[in-house]
C-alpha cells in the first residue's frame, strides 16, 4: 500500500476511529485501527466488537491498495505532532512495516496484516430512516445531559430512539429527572436504545448546518448504525426494558410560570457554587411576577429576584440546582414555560409554542 494524502484529513479520520478501538482484547489487532486504501478512498477502521467507526476520506495519490492494521493511540498521536498544513507520504511493505512521511519527518512503524481483523457486522437498508445531519445533533444535544451516570439500571445509561404514529421521540431519564426531544417523521413504529458512547462521538462530528447531509439510521437485529457518506459508526444496542416515561410526562399542570431561560439559568450557576459541595436544594418562591431564588448552606447564603410572568397565586418549591439549569441551558431558548401542578409534583419545562422538547426535574421536599 502506497498513497499520499492530506495531513489533516487522516488525523482527524485515525483520530475519530480510535476512539471506539479496543483498550485490551483477545484480539490483538482490535487495539489498533484498520487503514485500508481502495479505489483512491481511504477507509480508517475503529472496532471494539461492540461498536465501530468507519471514516472515509480521499486521497491526494494512490500508487498501490492495501491495509495494515497499526496501533490506535500511537498513530493518533504520531499524526498530530507531524507537521500542520503538508501531506502525509504513507508506505507500507510487506503487510507491516510502515513508514510515514511528512515534510522532514519520518516514521517507522510496524503493524499486523489486515488479515487479522475481525470483519464488521454487515447492516440490512431493510429497516432505515433518514434524518438530517444537523437535526440529528440537535436531539441527541438536547437528549444525552440527563442520563443516568450510574449503572444500577443499565439500560438507564443509554438514550431512547422511539418512533410512534409519525412522532420521532429522543428520551434520556436517570431516575430524577427526564429529558425528551421530538421531531416529526414518516416512518413506521420502532423502539430501540442506544449506548451514549456512540451519541457522544456522533455529537463532536455531526454539523450544525442547516445545509448538512442526511444521516441514515439503520437498524439490523441487535444493531443500529449510523451512516453519512464519508462517516459511518455503528453500536450494539442496549438489552432491557425502558422507563415508561410516558406514565411521568402525561399530566396536566395547574399553572405555569414563564421565565427567561438564561437568567434563571445563570442564576442557579451562581446558586451551585453555595450547594454542590452539600448537594443542597434550592429553593424557589414564585408569586406576583417574580422568582425569589434562596439558599444556605455552610459556605454562606444567596439571594435573588427574577422578574417573570406569574400572576397566579404563590408557590415554593425545592429542587436540585444542577438539574435544573442544565434543562433550562440545553432548551436552547430566550424563554421557557415552568408548569406545575403542586410543590412535590414534577416541574415540567417546555417551549413557548411547539413541543420540540420536553424536560422533567423531580422536587425535593425541604424542612420548614
Amino acid at each position: 500500500m502506497k498513497f499520499t494524502a492530506d495531513r489533516n484529513l487522516l488525523s482527524e479520520a485515525i483520530v475519530n476511529a480510535s476512539k471506539v478501538a479496543a483498550t485490551h482484547s483477545s484480539i490483538p489487532a482490535l487495539e489498533g485501527i484498520l487503514i485500508n486504501l481502495k479505489n483512491e478512498r481511504l477507509t480508517v477502521t475503529g472496532y471494539d466488537l461492540d461498536s465501530g467507526i468507519k471514516n472515509i476520506i480521499p486521497v491526494i495519490k494512490q500508487e498501490r491498495e492495501g491495509e495494515v492494521v497499526l496501533n490506535a493511540k500511537l498513530i493518533a498521536d504520531m499524526l498530530k505532532k507531524m507537521p500542520s498544513g503538508a501531506p502525509i507520504d504513507f508506505i507500507c511493505e510487506n503487510e507491516t512495516h510502515v513508514t510515514i512521511k511528512c515534510e522532514g519527518v519520518e516514521f517507522k512503524l510496524v503493524g499486523v496484516s489486515g488479515n487479522n481483523y475481525p470483519n464488521l457486522p454487515e447492516m440490512s437498508l431493510e429497516t432505515s430512516f433518514t434524518i438530517k445531519e444537523n437535526i440529528l445533533k440537535s436531539m441527541i444535544r438536547q437528549s444525552i445531559f440527563a442520563v443516568a451516570q450510574n449503572d444500577l439500571k443499565p439500560i438507564l445509561t443509554g438514550v431512547l430512539f422511539e418512533i410512534k404514529d409519525n412522532i420521532f421521540n429522543m428520551v434520556a431519564v436517570d431516575g430524577v429527572r427526564i429529558a425528551m426531544r421530538t421531531e416529526k417523521t414518516e416512518y413506521k413504529d420502532l423502539s430501540f436504545v442506544v449506548p451514549t458512547k456512540i451519541l457522544n462521538e456522533l455529537l463532536r462530528i455531526l454539523s450544525d448546518d442547516e445545509d448538512g447531509k442526511d444521516i441514515t439510521i439503520l437498524i439490523d437485529r441487535s444493531q443500529v448504525g449510523f451512516n453519512r457518506d464519508d462517516y459511518i459508526t455503528f453500536t450494539r444496542l442496549m438489552d432491557g426494558e425502558f422507563l415508561d416515561y410516558k406514565r411521568f410526562t402525561a399530566f396536566s399542570p395547574v399553572t405555569e410560570a414563564v421565565v427567561n431561560a438564561r437568567q434563571f439559568a445563570a442564576s442557579l450557576d451562581r446558586v451551585l457554587l453555595l450547594t454542590e459541595k452539600f448537594k443542597s436544594p434550592v429553593k424557589c418562591i414564585f408569586e406576583n411576577d417574580k422568582l425569589i431564588v434562596n439558599c444556605n448552606t455552610n459556605l454562606g447564603s444567596i439571594h435573588e429576584e427574577i422578574k417573570i410572568n406569574y400572576p397566579n397565586s404563590k408557590m415554593e418549591i425545592a429542587f436540585n440546582a444542577r438539574y435544573m439549569m442544565d434543562a433550562l441551558r440545553n432548551s436552547e431558548c430566550d424563554e421557557v414555560k415552568l408548569q406545575f401542578t403542586n410543590s412535590l409534583a414534577p416541574i415540567k419545562i417546555v417551549p413557548m409554542s411547539g413541543d420540540d422538547f420536553t424536560y422533567l426535574v423531580m422536587p425535593v421536599k425541604v424542612k420548614d
